[in-house]
Order: C-alpha cells, then structure tokens, then sequence
C-alpha cells in the first residue's frame, strides 16, 4: 500500500523547515493517528522488535511526555483530534497485508536460524513494511497488528494528555475533517494543523506534515501550502488537485489501479507519471475512469462507484461544530442519502460522550454498520484457538455490549440484526437478532448506590481499594448486600466515585462474577479468593481479572496449541515443560519491568502468540465496561452536568495492551534452572536470575520482573483453588504450584 502515501511522501519532500518557535502563541491542531505513527515509525520511539514482542514501545510514553512539554515550553498549546466511527466503504489491502506478513515468517526464520546480526534488521523491516502498509489508509481499520494501529493506541495517548493537561476531541467521524473545520470554521479554533496529506483534501491552505524534537534545542516543523502543492502538480484547480489526490489513494479510496506497477506490485507510486496519465484525461477522475473501464482492476472494485463515493464524502463530511452539534461541513448542500455515504447517524448525546472518550468507536461501529468484521491480524497465528476465542467465546460479550449501548438508543436500532463474519469464514454470517434479545440494561438497573448509603464498613474498604477489589470485597458484607438495591426514581449518581463503583458492579454482574441478587456466584468467589492476596501498590489487580477471564473461557492452561512454532519450555521432562508454559502463560498477563528504551533479550513465537489471546480478551473487555459506563449516563442514572468525563474514561481498566515480555523471562529462567546440577538450591535461583542481565539488557530489576510474575502466579492460583465445580485443571495448577514454589 505504498502507493496510498504517495501524495504524503510527495508533500513530505516539497516542505520548507521552520524552527519551532516561531509558532510561539499558536494554537496547533494535531491529527492523532498522524503522530503516533510518526512516533512508531519515524521517531525515537520506535523499536525494531516490537512486532515480535507484541503490547506499546517500552519509550513512547516518556517520549510523548517530552514533546509535550517541549510544546509547552515554546508557548505553543496543542489540541489533538482523533479519528472517530467508521464511514464509507472499508477498503481491504489484500497485496499489502501479504506482504507484511511475508517480512514477518522471513524475519522469525531468522531467528530460528540463530542469525543474530540480521534479526534485528530483518524484524525492523517486517514493522516498517507493516506500518507503511497499514497508514493512512487503514489507520482505523481493524486489519492488521504487526505493530499497534494508531487506534489501538488511542486510550493510552489519551491518558498521557489528560495527565499533562492537554486537550483532545475525538471527532464524530475523520479527524482530518475536524481539523480542518477547526482551522477555518466561523470560529477559528486553531492556528495551525498538523497531520498526513488526507487533511488537504479538506481545503486546508497551510499543513504541518513533520515535527522534529529530536534536540529540543534546535527543533523545527516542516510545511507545505495546497497552493505550492497545486503549482508544482502543474497548476491544478483546486477541483482538479482533489481529484487527483483521491485518485492517488487515502483511507477515503484506494489507489487507481492503473497508477500502480503491475510489474513491480508494492513499489512506491510515481507521482509524476501519474500526474501525466492524469492530464492525458484533461485532468478529471471520470474520463480517466471511463478510459480504463474496460480495465478488470477497474472493473471488479467497481472503481468509478467508489471514486464518487469518496468524492461526496469528502465535500459532506460530518464534523462537530463549536456549540457540539453534528452535521455535514457542506449543510446548505448536502444530498439526501448522506447515511449511505457516512453511516446512520447516531444520539447527540453519544457523538459527545464519543468526543470526549468515554465511548470508543467499536461498539456503535457494530450499530451503525449491521456488521462485526473480524479479521486476522498480522502476526497472529492462524490457529483453532485463536479462531474459536473471536469467532465463539467472545461472542456473548460482544453481543452484551451491543445490546446493552442499543437499549439506551432510539428502537431503529434496539430491533436491528447485527452480521458477524470471520476471515475464516467470510461467506457465512453469525447474526445477532437485538429484537430478540432480552433488556440487557434491566439486568443491571439496580446498582446506582450512592456513597452515604454504604455502611461504615464498605466506606472503609473504599477508602482502602478501588476497582475490582473493592467491588467484589464489598459483596462479602451481607449488611450491604441487603442495601445495594436501588429504586428506579432514586437521584441520579453525581460522584465520579460512585458513578465508577457502580460501573464496577454492573460489569461484574454482566460477566457473570454477581448474581441478580447482588450475591457474589461461584466465579465471583474465585475472583474475590484471588484479589484478595493483592497488595493495592502491585497494581496487579487487573492482570488478575483477565487471567480469570482467560480461565474461564477455557484458555489459560498449558495445552499444546502452538506446538508447530519456536519458543516454548526446551528443556527438563513433558511435566517439567508442562509447568513451565503454564507459569509463563500466565506471566504473560504481567509487564516486564523495562527501561524507557527498545526491548532486547530472547523471543517467543509461542508466548507471542498466546499474548494475542490475551491482548484480544482485553480489548473486548473494554468495549463492554466502557459501554456500562455509556450506558449509565445514556440513561439518566448519572448527573451529566459535569466535567470529568476523561478523568472517568481514564480511570476503566483495559487500557495497556499487553507484551509477552515478562512471559518470556520466566520461560528463560525456568529453563534456565533445569540446565543446573541443582536447580532448587538457594545458591543456583540466585546465579541464575543475576544471569538476567545478561540476557534482558535493559530490564530495570529481572529479580524484580520474576517476583512481580510469581505474585500475579499466586493471586491466580489461589483463585484457581475456589472454582467450584466448573474447573477441571486444579491438579495441573497444584502440581505447577508445588514445582514453582521450590524453583522461585
């Protein structure tokens, strides 16, 4: 998909540089996807082994820290604009993704072959060709995760904002769109944009394309006017340059077929002899279509359809004004099918909640479009379990989640049926009949209590724990259990305390750990059991509810499911082995205590692929709390006159992704013990974990990763061991408990 950066790339190399400071007093507009693919692709941040370790760069979050405050030091004040729902027709980028995937397997064969000096390279490159592959054009689509998409980092970027106190909007639908209403609405709201070249099809005159803060001391901005951009492109109207630049690529159309290299598919588009196969067409996208519409790559994608799609999506697209209402930038003009160009439109009150991030845009995706499309992402193995945790047990959650945001919409959607197709299976479509399904919302109306109701007893336990904790500690309590039921009429929940708590219950009752009768059920029990070995300060508390979650789903254990790649327990007996992926699947929840800098230690193909299971539940974890909370403000049972909304958004769990780095020490370590003469002495753990710095180059304390992943080890299996019934591994845990506790 190289040739869908080519009018940015293009830009990039037509830019004049400034020093930084020189937008001393402005206001600066920034495209959020834009930066942080810059952040993982060009920039510091990145880290040639992210694709094969899996969760965000180990530096992004210091390195997103500097730059903010550089900006502050300047006197320069940032707003950041995310990108939002879904519209217009998804573009899949078949070539691509083989393509990334093929410098993945060339890079892990590297590895096996044990030839250090290329892996890095090799791994860098399967990132890189990654990235370029998936932006701008699939930078919101749930295509690939070779290295994060810009969207999975939203959540993150938005807590490092909130923490420095600088503002962000999430748009309704395409940030380009917003920013360029922001800097040139009625009421210009900032002085500058910066972001890829998407946002000059908007009319944007002046565009920002590349920050360099490298040296704080010397850093400088790179721009290019549209102006210049017509000029050199052979004085093109501005009619003309926004044709040409949809017909180059973007996420609003893939590129022209016949502007692409058959004969060198993938390499970077020429803009110059595209310009030319331009003009030969007098300059308009529909003759050139017309004179290749006997073309089958024109033909097939129906390409002409495509183009005036994107054309009128681009002159109509929806943005959020400065009074908060949503509608078209062109309201005097807009056509009357608008829906099928952008999407049904959706409450008000939802486009702000989604502004302000306390709703991301996956579950009223699923809405508005009918479908759940789920693909496979690049580097994850294609395997039975992978196929039957998305395609079956996720199900019933992301069916909570949607029926629970459509009982607080308008009936259109509370009757709609919602298609779920896999990439497995692309043909046959699961539908999830709304109509038919019971009120999710009234299963959880009860819980809206307010602090001054909870006895003495659960005001202390609050003032002692948060989340998890505390909602499943405090059900133990019968004196307030027999208080949690709440009227239908009682006030409104006004606390951002009380509104989380609340939110806590009703998730928990959702995945089954409550009852209806505010009773703590056999799970809820194993959950509360693991919780409560917890020290609040190892912040282990959501690692351990995921790892619960994984339990009963059926994943967490030691089954052989990725026996056919690299990197699980090489040495000691089948038991011995047993144990070890056991303890290391569960470490793999944790995080490896790791400098701000690029990971560099051994690889797991095998821990990788587990930590894709994991990253895939706790995805889909967030979409159901974050919608509890959508759905507690959608339904009146919380004040909306306030102003924390990102504070609480900021506060649900679910936000990191995870890594497999701290699976993978473990892994060594174990293994490691099983190479000595006497691997349960005292003497050999502590010569073999003083080894980890050797082997974890930039890990902070090994012995440190080590004791945070036995703790999390002890919390599950204390979890493990009050299961009830329903459990059948609880003789695997123990023996991996016994075997553990002489070895750690």
């Amino acid at each position: 998909m190289s040739s869908v950066r080519a009018l940015d790339d293009w830009a990039a190399s037509h830019t004049q540089p400034l020093p930084l400071s020189s937008l001393k007093g402005a206001v600066l507009g920034i495209d959020a996807s834009h930066y942080i693919f810059h952040h993982l692709h060009h920039h510091s941040s990145r880290e040639p082994l992210l694709v094969a370790l899996g969760g965000f760069p180990f530096a992004l979050k210091s390195n997103i820290g500097r730059e903010l405050q550089t900006f502050k030091n300047l006197g320069i004040t940032c707003v950041f604009v995310f990108n939002g729902l879904d519209f217009g027709l998804r573009e899949h980028q078949t070539h691509a993704r083989a393509e990334s995937a093929r410098a993945f397997e060339q890079a892990w064969d590297l590895y096996d072959q044990q030839q250090a000096d290329q892996v890095v390279d090799a791994f860098s490159n399967a990132g890189m060709v990654h990235g370029l592959a998936m932006y701008p054009g699939a930078a919101n689509e749930a295509n690939d995760i070779g290295t994060p998409k810009p969207d999975s980092l939203y959540r993150f970027l938005q807590r490092i904002l909130h923490e420095n106190k600088v503002e962000f909007l999430v748009a309704p639908y395409s940030a380009a769109a917003q920013l360029s209403y922001l800097g040139k609405g009625p009421n210009q709201l900032v002085d500058a944009v910066y972001g890829a070249s998407d946002i000059l099809l908007f009319d944007v005159e002046k565009l920002i394309t590349k920050i360099d803060m490298e040296n704080s001391e010397n850093s400088r901005f790179h721009w290019v006017t549209k102006q210049f951009c017509q000029d050199e492109l052979g004085r093109l109207s501005s009619g003309q340059f926004l044709d040409f630049a949809l017909l180059l690529g973007s996420r609003y159309l893939h590129t022209f077929p016949p502007f692409e290299n058959a004969a060198y598919p993938g390499k970077a588009l020429n803009i110059r002899e595209a310009l030319t196969l331009f003009n030969t067409a007098g300059r308009n996208a529909l003759t050139i279509c017309s004179q290749f519409e006997d073309d089958r790559r024109v033909q097939d994608p129906k390409y002409l359809d495509r183009y005036k799609r994107a054309l009128m999506t681009v002159k109509h697209h929806v943005i959020m004004d400065a009074d908060g209402k949503v509608g078209p930038m062109d309201p005097d003009h807009v056509p009357s099918d608008m829906h099928e160009l952008i999407g049904q439109r959706l409450p008000e009150e939802l486009y702000f909640y989604l502004s302000k991030g306390i709703l991301g845009p996956n579950v009223p995706n699923y809405l508005t479009s009918g479908e759940v499309l789920i693909p496979l992402p690049l580097g994850v193995e294609d395997s039975d379990i992978y196929r039957r945790l998305v395609g079956d047990l996720l199900l019933p959650i992301r069916t909570q989640s949607i029926g629970l945001l459509s009982n607080s919409l308008h009936r259109f959607y509370q009757t709609k049926v919602i298609n779920v197709r896999t990439w497995f299976n692309e043909k046959s479509e699961r539908p999830i009949s709304l109509k038919a399904l019971p009120s999710v919302k009234d299963t959880i109306q009860s819980w809206k209590l307010r602090s001054e109701q909870f006895p003495e007893s659960t005001k202390r336990l609050r003032a002692t724990y948060s989340s998890f904790k505390f909602a499943a500690e405090s059900l133990k309590d019968a004196g307030f259990v027999s208080k949690s039921f709440s009227s239908r009429d009682s006030p409104p929940l006004y606390l951002q305390d009380d509104i989380l708590a609340n939110v806590f219950w009703r998730f928990l009752q959702l995945r089954g750990y409550i009852d209806d009768k505010h009773q703590l059920t056999a799970w809820g029990t194993c959950l509360e059991q693991a919780l409560s070995v917890l020290d609040p300060t190892w912040n282990l508390e959501e690692p351990t509810f995921i790892a619960i979650e994984l339990l009963r789903l059926g994943i967490l254990n030691a089954k052989d499911w990725f026996s056919h790649v690299s990197g699980g327990p090489m040495r000691g007996s089948d038991e011995e082995r047993t144990f070890n992926m056991l303890v290391s699947r569960v470490a793999c929840i944790g995080k490896l205590r790791h400098k701000n800098i690029g990971y560099s230690g051994p690889l797991s193909r095998q821990l990788l692929s587990f930590r894709s299971l994991i990253s895939t539940v706790r995805a889909t974890l967030r979409d159901l709390i974050e919608v509890v909370l959508a759905g507690l403000l959608l339904g009146g049972d919380a004040d909306r006159d306030r102003k924390d909304w990102t504070e609480m958004s900021t506060k649900l769990p679910f936000i990191d992704d995870n890594d497999c780095g701290l699976g993978i020490a473990v892994r060594t370590y174990l293994d490691d013990l099983l190479h000595q003469n006497n691997p349960t002495s005292p003497e050999t753990r502590a010569e073999v974990k003083a080894k980890g710095k050797e082997w974890f180059q930039h890990s902070e304390s090994f012995a440190g990763s080590l004791d945070i992943a036995f703790r999390l080890w002890d919390a599950v299996y204390k979890g493990t061991q009050n299961t009830g019934r329903e459990f059948k591994d609880t003789k695997l845990w123990e023996g991996a408990n016994k075997w553990l506790a002489e070895r750690r």
